[in-house]
């Protein structure tokens, strides 16, 4: 059984508290939010602009003959066919009619389906350009991930919806002061009559979506929950342990724990909106009966004729449906704009480090130094890595070992630019690291992680980042022989050109561990930087294919410098030097002879993993 926590009274008053604090603490206005995304809209396509002008005349002009078609055709039954001037009159209407709902037509279809979505995959696009492009430690934020989760609800309010309010605003707003204006010729007072009523609906709706709007924060977490798990249960890489460890038991409950808090917030929006809803319709159905009592009472008077009866009443109808929209599109443009500042909100987030000019990168060889560098993750009590000072020097091969925890795979991040200290400085040729242009630096070193991942691409791009006509087909076999996967290449049918991800692509296929680190360091011996990272590149490697690989680790480092982070320490002994780290600062450094003539930590360490091969 789930238990869903009480939204009681204090919880109300604190996320109210918030809401007001959130809409006090927006950076943008209104106008500001709707200039904003027209302009992106029409950067992006200048027609869909003309449609909103072109669609919004055409209604309203089609709207406005409607009234006058209706009137003029009762005139002419009541009256016979007798009458050529009213028949003339008629059929210019209907042209008319044709002719403004033809280019309205016309415009709409111009957008569609096709062409809003592509301007929703456009917004979609640019918070994904801005995913892959901001600092990699904001992606770790959850405050962050948060503000994206808000910013992708937010792109269809920032560009479909916008468009197809600011075009319905237009409409109505004409219509408002036409069919006033028609009515006014009959009594002024007609027009309060049916305007007060509507606006008092506006402020209902208004007070409806205020709720919706405040609780928006209680139910994003249940949201990304059920989304984690739903790509837990589709993610063919997790399907082995979720299946042979009965993880489907612990998925489904986590799942069903989310839907029902989430149901939980659904259903007491449910509840609010019916309660005004219900409120609006005795409102705003008030002021058109008292209109429509006011004309039947004249024409059954005789104070106005049939006709002119079917005009002022169908004035009335239109006159509450276009304030009742207007109103309606004031409350979305808040809607949109609160949305809209969702979307910039993650589109501006703050990047620390250079991405335009800079100091020109070294043409030498290179020599990273660290200097006191501590570094703590975010939400973390305590530094993972401690005033931590080192120098990898220029042509060198360094090797970090350590016990998990230690900080190895952080000084990589760190050293490639990913993570930036939070204490002390990290020097490229004695030139702190942040004065570089951090796309250009990102350049600077080729590096296989012990978690990379392969795209679901084909051989040849995944390994050379290119299109297969652009790539060095040459170097690229060449690569793939250093790292030891070219005959598996080559033994694929379609060979370079087979493709990853079979969840995309029908004909796809998959590598096992091994081969997919191979592949992996294909792709970063292709790179050929100045500075070789490798985070455990043997791990799911083969005793035979490992050996391969440390004997020539000798030729992929040469006139590089190079960090090499391995448990098995076996492999160390082809570096220049060790560095042991334990708890992020470093415990011993020498090469493997000295450290293992000094007799301490690493030398315990090492004597512990030979005895496995050794029988001891």
């Amino acid at each position: 059984m789930v238990k869903v926590k009480k939204w009681d009274k204090q919880k109300k008053k604190e996320d109210w508290g918030k809401y007001r604090a959130e809409i006090k603490g927006m950076k943008y206005g209104i106008a500001k939010n709707i200039a904003w995304a027209m302009k992106k809209i029409y950067g992006y396509d200048k027609w869909v602009v003309a449609t909103v002008l072109i669609i919004a005349f055409g209604d309203y002009f089609r709207n406005v003959i409607l009234i006058y078609t209706d009137k003029y055709i009762v005139e002419l039954a009541a009256g016979g066919f007798g009458q050529t001037r009213l028949i003339a009159v008629c059929l210019l209407l209907f042209a008319g009619n044709f002719f403004f709902h033809f280019i309205a037509l016309a415009a709409g279809n111009y957008n569609g389906y096709t062409g809003f979505r592509r301007l929703v995959d456009h917004f979609y696009g640019l918070l994904m350009e801005k995913s892959m492009d901001t600092d990699y430690e904001n992606n770790e934020r959850m405050e962050n991930n948060n503000n994206l989760n808000k910013a992708r609800e937010g792109v269809m309010a920032s560009s479909r919806d916008m468009v197809y309010n600011l075009r319905a605003s237009i409409q109505h707003t004409l219509e408002l002061f036409t069919f006033s204006a028609i009515l006014s010729v009959l009594d002024f007072w007609l027009v309060p009559i049916v305007i007060l009523p509507a606006v008092a609906g506006y402020y209902i709706e208004r007070h409806k979506m205020l709720w919706v709007w405040n609780m928006a924060d209680n139910w994003q977490l249940y949201e990304r929950q059920m989304e984690y798990i739903n790509s837990v249960g589709k993610d063919f890489s997790r399907a082995k342990d979720v299946r042979l460890f009965g993880m489907q038991e612990w998925l489904e409950k986590a799942f069903r724990r989310s839907y029902k808090e989430r149901i939980f917030w659904y259903r007491q929006q449910d509840a609010w909106v019916f309660r005004h809803n219900v409120l609006q319709v005795f409102v705003r159905t008030a002021g058109k009966l008292a209109a429509y009592v006011y004309v039947i009472w004249l024409v059954i008077h005789g104070e106005i004729g049939v006709g002119d009866f079917v005009l002022y009443f169908n004035a009335i109808m239109r006159l509450s449906a276009a304030v009742d929209a207007w109103c309606g599109n004031i409350n979305g443009y808040q809607w949109f704009s609160k949305n809209i500042n969702y979307v910039r909100a993650y589109l501006e987030t703050e990047d620390r480090t250079r991405r335009t000019g800079g100091r020109a990168l070294p043409k030498t060889t290179c020599e990273m130094e660290f200097r006191n560098v501590s570094y703590t993750y975010f939400g973390a009590q305590t530094p993972v890595i401690q005033n931590l000072s080192f120098t990898l020097r220029a042509g060198e091969k360094l090797a970090l070992v350590g016990l998990n925890g230690a900080g190895k795979t952080t000084i990589v991040k760190l050293m490639c630019g990913l993570y930036d200290p939070t204490e002390g400085e990290i020097l490229l040729n004695g030139v702190n690291i942040k004065e570089y242009n951090r796309e250009e630096y990102f350049g600077f070193f080729s590096a296989v992680f012990q978690d990379s991942a392969l795209l679901a691409a084909s051989i040849a791009e995944n390994v050379t980042g290119q299109t297969v006509e652009k790539a060095d087909r040459a170097r690229m076999f060449e690569c793939m022989k250093k790292a030891g996967i070219y005959e598996k290449v080559m033994s694929l049918e379609k060979k370079e050109e087979t493709r990853f991800g079979r969840g995309v692509y029908p004909d796809a296929t998959d590598f096992s561990g091994g081969e997919k680190q191979k592949l992996v360091l294909a792709k970063a011996l292709y790179k050929d930087a100045p500075i070789l990272l490798l985070d455990e590149p043997t791990a799911a490697l083969d005793a035979i294919a490992e050996q391969e690989m440390y004997l020539n680790y000798v030729e992929f480092s040469k006139g590089k410098s190079s960090l090499f982070i391995s448990h098995r320490l076996a492999s160390t002994r082809f570096c220049d030097r060790i560095m042991l780290l334990e708890k992020g600062a470093v415990l011993e450094c020498g090469s493997h002879e000295e450290l293992m003539e000094q007799g301490g930590e690493y030398a315990k360490l090492f004597r512990i993993q030979s005895s496995y091969y050794e029988g001891a």
